[in-house]
């Protein structure tokens, strides 16, 4: 295509350069001819013409040289190729594309409400409070609280965060794990078994809990009704319930909660509470908050009013606190050696004279981890005298004990204070919201 562009366009230079030629030759005729007539001879016409015609020609020269370049090489490339034996190239073989890398295990995306959040390879993130990395809770395993929300990654999810986090701060709840699956189909018992091999929770049921906002509270308290050794306690925040069927046992407690403002929830919350049948305290409605976003702090007070606390655990990198639930227990047994139960190692007293019970004022289930029972003291003999024989016939007396000790306050360390209860705060909650009983 292109040598027949460069062809058109010689032609129309080479045609150029004749017509401007002979019209040059001809206006140099005609002004040659005046002269028999004494007319001015001006030749400035033919200079222009000449010069218009030379411009052609060597328009025409620049544009025949790559055609006469390519005819002249074109013979050799064609005896080069034709001399050439062709060779036969293998194909190579075909690649197989290499898999994609896998995602990473577990990936930190910011660090919310002063805490870190992270996301595990399936999409379930993961909340952890502000004091988990630190050294002071090393040993420290934390209650686990389910959250369904219409993303993990919504406002509402970040505003639960906060709640809780400020909560914890003001010393007004306890500290919990967020965990929140991507959906609320995936199976619970599989999401708290990966979070309690990757983080240091609390495995007991009466230390799990379940929320549910929005669209996903009918789904949160659905799960608690039908898994009640799975969880101890369940929210349902601004929800819409349907009708359920009442379980048969019991079924965790249960809390839904909903603004002023939100009166088809709360005819919703007060339907299902029928339905359930409740004792006591076991279904409460919250409708007193004016706010939507205050609800996340009212349910981190309820929640710590039902579960278990952070504690120590027995298999903790540091030593449990003495006086903590976890700390070892002294036991005697009649072999005199020393056995290990799952609170700690239990230290025994040798068994040969018998030893007053404690007082009241002694620890007798929970020593303090340091404390070792001192060795029971040997029974006094009566002197022996060299001098006096000693009478067969009569009876020998056998030595008596020495007595022991009415108390052991002066044997035994001072008690340390028992740190407090996982159940410490009985109800947090303010005393403005309405909360139905």
């Amino acid at each position: 295509m292109a040598d027949a562009v460069l062809v058109l366009l010689l032609l129309a230079a080479l045609g150029a350069t004749a017509l401007l030629a002979v019209r040059a030759l001809r206006h140099w005729y005609g002004e040659r001819a005046g002269r028999v007539y004494e007319l001015p001879v001006d030749h400035r016409g033919t200079l222009l013409r000449a010069g218009a015609s030379g411009v052609a020609a060597l328009f025409a020269a620049t544009v025949a040289v790559p055609l006469v370049h390519d005819a002249a090489a074109g013979p050799v490339r064609t005896r080069a190729v034709a001399a050439r034996e062709p060779d036969v190239m293998p194909s190579p073989p075909a690649r197989t594309p290499e898999p994609a890398p896998p995602p990473p295990e577990l990936r930190v995306l910011g660090h919310p409400a002063g805490g870190t959040l992270q996301e595990l390879r399936d999409g379930t993130r993961v909340w952890l409070p502000r004091h988990y990395t630190t050294p002071s809770a090393s040993g420290v395993a934390y209650p686990v609280v389910i959250v369904h929300t219409s993303s993990a990654g919504s406002s509402a999810a970040s505003g639960l965060y906060s709640a809780f986090a400020g909560q914890a701060n003001r010393g007004r709840a306890n500290s919990f794990l967020l965990v929140a699956p991507p959906r609320c189909a995936a199976d619970s018992a599989a999401v708290l078994t990966e979070v309690a091999a990757r983080y240091r929770t609390l495995t007991a049921r009466t230390a799990h809990g379940v929320i549910g906002i929005g669209s996903q509270a009918p789904c949160a308290v659905r799960e608690a009704l039908s898994h009640p050794d799975r969880y101890a306690a369940a929210v349902g925040i601004s929800g819409d319930y349907p009708a359920m069927t009442r379980p048969t046992g019991r079924y965790p407690s249960l809390l839904l909660a909903s603004t002023t403002a939100q009166a088809g929830q709360r005819a919703s919350a007060v339907r299902l509470r029928t339905s359930l049948r409740p004792t006591g305290d076991q279904v409460r409605l919250l409708d007193g908050v004016p706010r939507a976003k205050d609800l996340p702090a009212q349910v981190a007070a309820y929640l710590t009013e039902k579960l278990d606390g952070p504690a120590r655990t027995p298999t903790a990198s540091l030593t449990p606190t003495p006086g903590s639930p976890f700390a070892p227990t002294v036991t005697a047994t009649p072999t005199g050696t020393s056995t290990a139960t799952p609170t700690g190692t239990t230290h025994t007293a040798p068994t040969k004279p018998p030893r007053a019970p404690h007082s009241a004022s002694a620890p007798t289930s929970r020593a303090p981890a340091a404390h070792t029972p001192a060795p029971a003291r040997k029974p006094a003999t009566a002197p022996v005298s060299t001098s006096a024989p000693v009478s067969t016939s009569a009876p020998v007396t056998a030595p008596r004990p020495a007595p022991a000790p009415t108390s052991t306050a002066r044997r035994t360390p001072p008690t340390p204070p028992r740190t407090p209860s996982p159940r410490a705060h009985t109800s947090t909650m303010p005393s403005h919201p309405h909360v139905t009983p």
